[in-house]
């Protein structure tokens, strides 16, 4: 369950990091699969309905989806940024033995 929460605050937060690298469509789309994914949650898991709309089920699970593609671009370009700072030597060691 708490791996779950994590999940769902994640996709929640997603569409922030759509829209700073300018993919409006994935935007749009996780913010209302958010929509439905929260209100899925909080029908099942809570006496609350918000929208009780039937497809919240397509919408959870594929919001979800859309945040594990996220988790993607970010370990992507976090490890295209760590390539790109181990080109600068780090310790003043590395610097005298490369010049040596």
């Amino acid at each position: 369950m708490d791996v779950l929460l994590v999940f769902m605050v994640f996709a929640t937060l997603v569409p922030f990091f759509f829209a700073r690298r300018r993919k409006w469509f994935l935007v749009v789309l996780q913010t209302a699969l958010a929509l439905g994914m929260w209100d899925y949650f909080l029908s099942h898991f809570t006496p609350i309905t918000v929208l009780n709309a039937p497809t919240s089920i397509i919408a959870f699970y594929g919001s979800l989806l859309i945040t594990n593609v996220a988790i993607i671009y970010i370990m992507i370009s976090y490890f295209k940024q760590l390539e790109r700072s181990r080109r600068v030597p780090f310790l003043r060691s590395e610097v005298s033995n490369n010049s040596k």
